[in-house]
């Protein structure tokens, strides 16, 4: 009879607990994701919720094709997003946005999962389903422009979050890396990087910090080595100066600031009433949770730093108040957690059902036709030129586009996110339109599409003689007026123009060229 070698009673009671762990962990993410795919699916339905999405389709889309970020498809962010919407064309074989929608489901669902990881360890088990439960919901209780597209925020939290749990479990390193990666997706990531250093410095000193600072640094050096060091450096941090500018504006900024802030105050009410609570309770010996406080003040200077307080900024506050407010409610009588997780409930239901039929804020861009007829006319290797702030053309066309720029904002220094005709020839990206006139030159657009009296996000105040006499006299002498649709004046190139050259005035000439 063979003798059968049986495991020690210490590895058969460790191992029990492990899998019971596993299998709650699944479950527990299992849960949250589905709960996620329920509260977001207007977002599987929904055509476009903003210009973001079709703008980062757009980057996607060139990338696809072989071009190369900001050289080919430029932005003020990270490179990222871009990155991850090509992925997600490219998985599900569409450019349709509810693919990458799966994408963000599956970020914030992971994002709650961690959180409630967090909250397991921090408050004990009943935290964990409150803190996931609680994030899932918040984060479509905003309008559905902001809760329900894929926007950068949404991409960021996981990483973020990620971050102060490693930090938590003394792997400084990694949670460099976390923040870094977090960073890639939109820059106020970095921010993360106070909570984090602080949560190592208690634990390991100089020493903690050092290590966090290198993880923070090397998936940054890698990636500015990969997209080129000069223009990842100009595009997230040197070309910012002009938008950042707010010259002028500092009454209508102050006015968008209490009007957001209140809207995302009473849409998140369940995870924000109990924050008077939670600064009291703070000195609390068996909770510690300075770092949290730290990494909501991190957050909510993220919000701030760009001045433009869209809604979607406010998502990166949710990781920490959610965290906040599950310590609070496993502390607090039943009916309060009850109630609170109910309201939760409430809020999201009414945001995801006005995710089927409500139109996002301000004007939207009456693009289908004008798409359409451009699909009919142009041919693969076309490329098309859209003056004005309506990505959703390219986006909704498939035809790439003729310059790095898929908005003009970078050329007249308009962006939709400030008041009417109040932008400068000073205010744009420095060195757009020389970049702009180069692009040209190479891929000269078949078709010009003139938003101008459309009157969509500004564009009645940027009309392209007013914005740049050289690109006025290239239209009026190499293109024709074919006709006009919904507002959208269209110009095709005549057959007979001759290559475009680069306007004297943008020329370099020894080392030398007007801006």
């Amino acid at each position: 009879m063979t003798a059968v070698a049986l495991p020690p009673p210490d590895a058969v009671s460790a191992t029990a607990p492990r899998a019971a762990s596993r299998r709650a962990d699944i479950t527990l993410f299992a849960g949250l994701l589905l709960l996620t795919l329920l509260f977001r699916l207007p977002g599987l339905f929904g055509e476009v919720f903003n210009s973001d999405e079709t703008f980062l389709a757009t980057q996607a889309e060139v990338i696809s094709e072989g071009g190369n970020l900001y050289q080919d498809a430029a932005d003020r962010k990270p490179p990222l997003v871009p990155y991850i919407y090509a992925a997600a064309f490219t998985l599900f074989g569409t450019t349709a946005l509810w693919s990458v929608r799966v994408f963000a489901m599956v970020a914030v669902a992971l994002t709650a999962f961690l959180l409630a990881i967090e909250a397991r360890r921090r408050y004990g088990p009943r935290a964990a389903w409150m803190a996931g439960i609680l994030m899932v919901l918040a984060s479509v209780a905003f309008a559905p422009q902001d809760g329900q597209a894929a926007n950068f925020e949404v991409f960021m939290l996981p990483s973020m979050t990620a971050a102060i749990l490693l930090a938590r479990r003394n792997r400084a390193f990694s949670a460099g890396a976390a923040v870094a990666l977090a960073t890639l997706a939109k820059q106020t990531g970095a921010a993360t990087l106070l909570p984090v250093l602080y949560i190592l410095w208690r634990q390991r000193g100089r020493g903690g910090v050092k290590h966090a600072l290198g993880g923070f640094s090397l998936p940054l050096a890698v990636v500015a080595l990969a997209v080129g060091p000069g223009e990842l450096l100009f595009w997230t941090t040197l070309g910012n100066g002009s938008y950042l500018s707010m010259s002028g504006r500092w009454a209508g900024v102050a006015l968008l600031f209490i009007a957001m802030t209140l809207a995302f105050l009473a849409c998140n009410l369940p995870i924000v009433w109990l924050l008077p609570r939670a600064w009291r309770e703070r000195r609390g010996a068996a909770r510690g949770d300075a770092d949290l406080w730290l990494w909501l003040l991190s957050a909510a200077i993220s919000v701030a730093a760009g001045l433009r307080f869209f809604g979607h900024y406010y998502v990166q506050l949710l990781p920490p108040l959610c965290l906040l407010t599950a310590g609070v409610l496993v502390r607090s009588r039943r009916g309060i957690a009850t109630a609170t997780v109910s309201a939760s409930v409430v809020l999201g239901l009414a945001m995801t059902s006005a995710g089927f039929f409500m139109r996002p804020f301000g004007e939207q861009p009456r693009y289908k036709t004008v798409s359409t007829y451009v699909k009919r006319h142009a041919g693969p290797p076309d490329r098309i030129l859209v003056w004005g702030h309506v990505p959703e053309i390219y986006w909704a066309s498939g035809m790439l586009p003729a310059t790095r720029f898929v908005t003009t904002g970078f050329l007249t220094g308009y962006d939709p996110g400030q008041p009417g005709n109040d932008a400068h020839p000073e205010d744009a990206t420095p060195g757009a339109w020389r970049r702009f006139f180069e692009d040209f030159v190479e891929h000269p657009p078949r078709y010009i599409l003139d938003a101008t009296y459309s009157r969509m996000r500004g564009s009645q105040y940027y009309p392209i003689w007013k914005a740049n006499a050289d690109l006025a006299r290239i239209v009026f002498q190499d293109y024709e007026f074919v006709r006009a649709v919904d507002g959208f004046t269209i110009y095709e190139r005549r057959a007979d123009a001759p290559p475009p050259e680069i306007p004297a005035a943008y020329r370099y000439t020894s080392g030398q060229g007007k801006e």
